[in-house]
């Protein structure tokens, strides 16, 4: 039996975080200048969290960001109430990276993480967002990452520092934006005509392969348009399940046959283009599909929308790099982009 199964309703991460800041951790605080966030990783951050997301990493727990903390830490352990709201406020094994709530007869062991914001910023993203942002920190930085900073909620910042931080990393520069995009467009264009020519060549397994690549390169293409951070793929259908196009994106992993693969994916593409279009980035491109040269496989020929965008760059050391695209473009390796060390090697400059 769970040792909470009396734990009480369901709430998201971040109101119970809000909750436990302002009614059992603030109080423990006085005068000490602190900023209290629920930012970093975590579902809840994101605002995906459910009720399965309770078994770790997920409670009463806040970020305080201050210089100095003293024994802060070991008085939130004495003082601290054992449960709040219903829900244990220790969690276990002690410093692990995953942990999870408990009940405790001494003293708590929280989950209010106490650091200073620089370097816990650095730590995360690989850089001082404090100052100036290089073309390199964008494109080195994974998306999960930024959402990580600029989701989730603040609770107190009086003199605006984290929220200042939080503004400027909300959205790319404009031209690292038409790289991106460009890039994200050419991805899809590498590889749009393989749906159907997998599935002549007798390996419908290889097509509904490369159908659910191209399916994932969209999603996050459409995220990307609309200005929001795509997440890792645990929650990318997720995110981008509220969005009317993932039903195209639905109907083509469900489709039954190469074609009707090929008219789904060709109807999202259309979407995308014409959403592509709408953002006045680049100049117009026809977004309608058509044949792959004389093979007669339906695609939106990406390519196009990829170098119209590349020509609207007017940086030009990105108007010039190949459309390789940041770091979640060109590497899906969990190792390295939960390391901003080694994300930060393959953007070089």
């Amino acid at each position: 039996m769970s040792p909470f199964d009396d734990r009480p309703a369901f709430l998201p991460g971040t109101d119970l975080a809000r909750l436990f800041y302002t009614e059992a951790v603030r109080p423990l605080l006085g005068d000490r200048p602190h900023i209290a966030a629920r930012i970093g990783p975590g579902s809840d951050v994101l605002g995906y969290d459910t009720a399965r997301s309770t078994d770790h990493d997920w409670g009463p727990r806040v970020d305080l960001f201050l210089t100095g903390p003293g024994d802060l830490s070991e008085r939130l352990s004495r003082e601290l109430p054992r449960r709040f709201r219903g829900w244990p406020t220790h969690f276990v094994p002690p410093g692990a990276r995953v942990r999870s709530m408990a009940d405790t007869d001494g003293p708590v062991d929280h989950y209010v993480l106490i650091r200073e914001l620089p370097g816990w910023l650095e730590s995360l993203l690989g850089f001082d967002p404090s100052a100036a942002i290089t073309r390199r920190d964008w494109l080195a930085t994974p998306w999960q990452r930024f959402a990580e900073v600029t989701g989730g909620a603040v609770f107190h910042d009086p003199d605006g520092t984290l929220g200042t931080i939080r503004s400027r990393l909300a959205w790319y520069p404009e031209d690292v934006w038409r790289y991106v995009l460009a890039s994200q467009w050419a991805r899809i264009g590498q590889e749009e005509a393989f749906v159907g020519r997998t599935a002549e060549a007798g390996d419908d397994l290889g097509s509904r392969i490369i159908t659910a690549r191209l399916c994932r390169d969209v999603a996050r293409l459409l995220l990307l348009q609309a200005r929001r951070w795509p997440p890792y793929q645990k929650w990318l259908g997720t995110a981008i399940s509220t969005d009317p196009a993932a039903a195209l994106l639905n109907a083509a992993m469900r489709a039954g046959t190469a074609g009707e693969r090929e008219s789904a994916l060709c109807a999202a593409y259309e979407e995308a283009g014409a959403r592509q279009n709408a953002l006045g980035l680049s100049a117009p491109v026809p977004a309608t599909r058509r044949p792959f040269f004389d093979r007669g496989y339906a695609v939106i020929e990406a390519g196009r929308f990829a170098e119209a965008l590349r020509a609207g760059i007017t940086d030009p050391a990105l108007a010039g790099r190949p459309l390789t695209g940041s770091v979640d473009q060109i590497c899906d390796n969990t190792d390295v982009l939960e390391r901003p060390e080694e994300c930060r090697t393959l953007i070089t400059r």
